[in-house]
């Protein structure tokens, strides 16, 4: 019995002085900088986006990662206009690495402010996500978010080629310009609904004046008016 109690005794005398010397050695490391962040991995960003990313990390260049809060950096990652998503890993023994969702553009806005991309989300982005490829709406008043959101949805599900279109938003709601100058009105809502009921009817329509507006506003119907400035006075529903 005192055997066993004996040997007990130096085994947690020797766990103990191993986890003291283990202790004082990983404070010693990090008081010489084993430990301090210099090295930063970004991956998902573009090149463009690296910058932004930069100003937000560095600052903890010289603090030991295991002294960073990778919850909290995501966070800050987070806030940056453009990011989506972060995700930080602490690599031993100086090292983190950033995991970057971008955000995703999708259409953008011409107002009289000037250009500015649109995320999926409905986000205003920064100019650099600006691209050639992105369909433009012309804007006579700043979108509101829930505008921006309803847009970026419809976006996503067009299924047609942006460049024979021109698109345009007023307090009626966005029109799309289609053929010979032809005003498609879709308004604020159900846009997909009602894109999907012109296209039904795109085909009849062929052979009508050049000059007409098509108004999907109504529930189940069409009205198709010769033109904006006789609109009050002239129109049919289909």
């Amino acid at each position: 019995m005192k055997g066993r109690r004996r040997a007990a005794f130096w085994v947690l005398l020797v766990s103990g002085l191993s986890a003291f010397a283990i202790a004082m050695g990983y404070r010693w490391s990090e008081r010489g900088g084993a430990f301090d962040l210099d090295t930063v991995r970004i991956r998902g960003a573009r090149h463009s986006d690296s910058s932004a990313i930069c100003q937000v990390v560095k600052p903890l260049f010289g603090t030991s990662i295991w002294q960073i809060d990778p919850v909290e950096l995501q966070d800050m990652l987070s806030d940056v206009p453009g990011i989506d998503s972060a995700h930080v890993n602490r690599v031993p023994f100086s090292c983190l690495i950033l995991e970057i969702r971008i955000a995703e553009p999708v259409f953008a806005v011409s107002d009289s402010s000037g250009v500015t991309a649109v995320s999926s989300i409905g986000e205003v982005l920064p100019p650099r996500f600006i691209t050639d490829s992105l369909p433009v709406v012309e804007s006579r008043e700043r979108l509101d978010p829930a505008v921006s959101r309803t847009l970026a949805a419809w976006f996503r599900a067009f299924d047609m080629e942006y460049d024979c279109l021109l698109f345009r938003y007023t307090d009626r709601g966005l029109s799309v310009f289609v053929g010979d100058g032809c005003e498609v009105l879709l308004g604020n809502d159900r846009l997909s609904e009602r894109w999907a009921g012109y296209r039904q009817l795109a085909s009849s329509l062929s052979g009508s004046e050049a000059c007409y507006q098509v108004d999907m506003r109504y529930s189940n119907q069409a009205v198709l008016r010769k033109s904006q400035v006789n609109s009050a006075s002239q129109g049919g529903e289909i």
